[in-house]
């Protein structure tokens, strides 16, 4: 026979806010009549959380100042990096990449119309492969307020660079510090001589130092002999025909006299006492 007490109090129970693991007792009679007792009525309803979980700032893009790049940063594992990635890096790699374009031209060569800069746990500190940008996370968070957006000017370099073949590392990183350093943030003084005075007594120079060294190296080149050599040496090392002689070709001296040329002015600018300016 139908128990309605039990369908009634079932029902209750669920209007009331029984969970469904609430404990009844049934007892069933000679007679089949069944009586029960709602042995906890307090049993909270857990309801389950169906909601969404709120998406997490990811990927977003936005164009370069003269509409012919679009630059994706894609902060997806980095959260706490996605403000201030939109509203400060953003605009700075909008600005500068055609200026860098600008900077590193060669015939038939059309810089690259795309590239994203990936925030993540990784080792080291950054690196470019083509179009693909990655960065640490970790380290971008360690300096907001000093190196971050430098640090990703001196790879967007690297997307425009675009080399094929053989070219120097040195030279390579040299170049994408010099218009990091001396174009984009001079006043930043992270390769001329106040820097290069915080390296100690002991410092001693040689052009082919990379980053920040060969930067000024470069800078020190384009001052005294040709305002022209990033652009040119860039261009042979696109296009797989850089050699040392270069230099010569384009300055009227070898490399190895112009490094030791840079190298005596710049030593002779830090001896104690003489004046902490750029050594051009």
């Amino acid at each position: 026979m139908k128990h309605p007490k039990l369908i009634v109090a079932i029902v209750l129970a669920v209007a009331t806010g029984l969970s469904a693991r609430a404990e009844i007792q049934v007892t069933t009679g000679p007679n089949d009549d069944s009586e029960f007792d709602v042995l906890d009525a307090r049993v909270p309803v857990v309801a389950e959380n169906t909601a969404a979980p709120a998406p997490l700032p990811g990927k977003f893009n936005f164009k370069s100042t003269d509409g012919k790049c679009e630059i994706t940063l894609d902060t997806a594992a980095a959260p706490e990096l996605h403000d201030w990635a939109e509203h400060q890096l953003a605009p700075v790699l909008a600005a500068w990449y055609p200026k860098i374009v600008a900077l590193l031209p060669s015939p038939g060569f059309t810089a690259p119309k795309h590239y994203t800069i990936t925030f993540k746990t990784m080792d080291g500190v950054a690196f470019t492969s083509g179009t693909r940008v990655e960065v640490n996370k970790n380290w971008i968070d360690g300096e907001i307020h000093g190196e971050a957006i430098g640090s990703l000017v001196h790879e967007s370099v690297h997307v425009v660079q675009h080399f094929s073949g053989h070219a120097p590392s040195w030279l390579i990183e040299g170049t994408a510090d010099y218009i990091r350093w001396f174009l984009y943030e001079p006043q930043s003084h992270g390769a001329d001589l106040v820097w290069m005075r915080q390296r100690g007594k002991r410092f001693s120079p040689s052009y082919n130092g990379s980053y920040r060294i060969t930067a000024n190296f470069l800078d020190w080149v384009v001052n005294h002999y040709d305002t022209n050599i990033v652009t040119q040496l860039n261009a042979a090392m696109r296009d797989g025909v850089y050699d040392d002689h270069l230099w010569e070709k384009y300055t009227g001296k070898p490399l190895e006299q112009l490094g030791a040329e840079w190298k005596r002015d710049v030593e002779a600018q830090l001896t104690p006492g003489a004046p902490a300016k750029p050594a051009n």
